[in-house]
């Protein structure tokens, strides 16, 4: 597994009664862009006791997850830019040590890119700076060690917060992918990229790649509202895309709908599987090929009391699904379990990795009729 997304050195600091959100003129819990280093609030909060470090952002969050479920060290590699620079250090030695293995490309005139989350109580005001997690270019990838890393990768996941600014990068990836029966994976990521019209142009242009698609539904309905308001008329299919997701029309789509359980979902060069979660609402999954097929797979409950932090439940997710994939497990098998995944990690504070081991009877792996492309025994 190679991941490609923006590295975060997570930074999180108790701050009662908010005082360096006041101090700094922040907005309160919420996430939020901010020039840490030249306001003064990165070196304020470095220097404060008690300051806890994690590795964050999208891709990286998967990968550690997936290491953690997978208890393999160096089953999966991560990728991106980093800075020459203590917060660089901390990062890559605290990913390392999740059991990741690590391939950045480091920038000596860019600082590491950091998650600043000021904690009072339940409340989280977040402040990144995004620094040289914010480059990637093609110099940056192509290089023997990485040629051969992604050679030997089952498949290549990129976040779209990655995509935004490397979109050329990705799009090589995604050929690259293709070329070597690679399995290509992308994820949404977010509602306000969803919202840029070059982002989405260039999702669509790398759409036809893609062979797993993940988001939220809030998340597809912002990329498919942008698409049709500011882009132009719908390709065939964003339009399958929004039948599928909204119910609305789907009747007219002229495919034949089954469980997408019961026959493989890749057997044609140009299927797309997408899925989509909405919080505690049941888990939607759609395979678009000759045929349409459809999956929906109910969200057990939860107690509130057991929920501390939901932030990077929907990379957990991912991890959860990738994980029982490569063991060729059943779709319904790959969901179930990333839904069991998301609840077990939202149970901790922040992305933070549980000490004990995943319960591994959970998975149903011995059903494998779960198959991405035509003929493949194992992914």
């Amino acid at each position: 597994m190679a991941a490609f997304g923006n590295p975060l050195l997570d930074i999180i600091v108790d701050d009662e009664e908010n005082e360096l959100v006041e101090r700094f003129s922040l907005a309160k819990d919420v996430a939020q862009e901010v020039d840490t280093h030249d306001i003064g609030l990165y070196d304020k909060v470095v220097k404060k006791p008690a300051v806890e470090y994690a590795g964050g952002g999208c891709a990286l969050n998967t990968v550690r997850v997936f290491q953690w479920l997978s208890g393999v060290k160096n089953e999966s590699v991560f990728l991106g830019g980093l800075g020459t620079d203590e917060a660089g250090d901390i990062l890559e030695t605290l990913v390392n040590k999740d059991g990741v293995q690590t391939a950045f490309a480091k920038h000596q005139e860019l600082s590491t890119g950091h998650c600043i989350a000021l904690v009072d109580g339940a409340e989280r005001t977040l402040c990144a700076n995004l620094g040289a997690a914010n480059k990637y270019d093609t110099s940056d990838l192509w290089n023997s060690t990485n040629e051969e890393i992604l050679l030997n990768s089952n498949f290549i996941y990129v976040e779209g917060f990655f995509l935004a600014h490397s979109f050329t990068t990705s799009m090589e990836l995604a050929t690259f992918a293709q070329r070597n029966n690679i399995i290509f994976v992308f994820n949404l990521c977010g509602e306000y990229v969803c919202e840029d019209i070059s982002y989405v142009e260039n999702v669509l242009k790398i759409l036809p790649f893609v062979d797993i698609l993940f988001g939220n539904r809030s998340e597809f309905d912002v990329f498919i509202k942008t698409q049709k308001t500011k882009v132009g008329p719908p390709s065939s299919l964003v339009e399958t895309l929004r039948a599928m997701i909204t119910g609305e029309g789907i009747e007219s789509l002229g495919k034949k709908v089954e469980n997408i359980c019961d026959s493989p979902v890749r057997t044609k060069q140009r299927s797309l599987t997408v899925v989509v979660t909405e919080g505690c609402q049941p888990v939607q999954c759609f395979s678009i090929g000759d045929n349409i097929r459809t999956l929906s797979v109910l969200v057990p409950k939860l107690g509130t009391d057991l929920v501390k932090d939901t932030i990077g439940a929907g990379d957990s997710f991912i991890a959860g699904f990738i994980y029982v994939l490569l063991q060729e497990g059943s779709l319904r098998a790959c969901i179930e379990y990333a839904i069991w995944t998301a609840q077990r990690m939202i149970q901790q504070v922040g992305v933070t990795l549980p000490d004990q081991a995943p319960e591994g009877h959970f998975m149903d792996i011995t059903n494998k009729r779960f198959y991405l492309r035509q003929g493949l025994t194992r992914l």
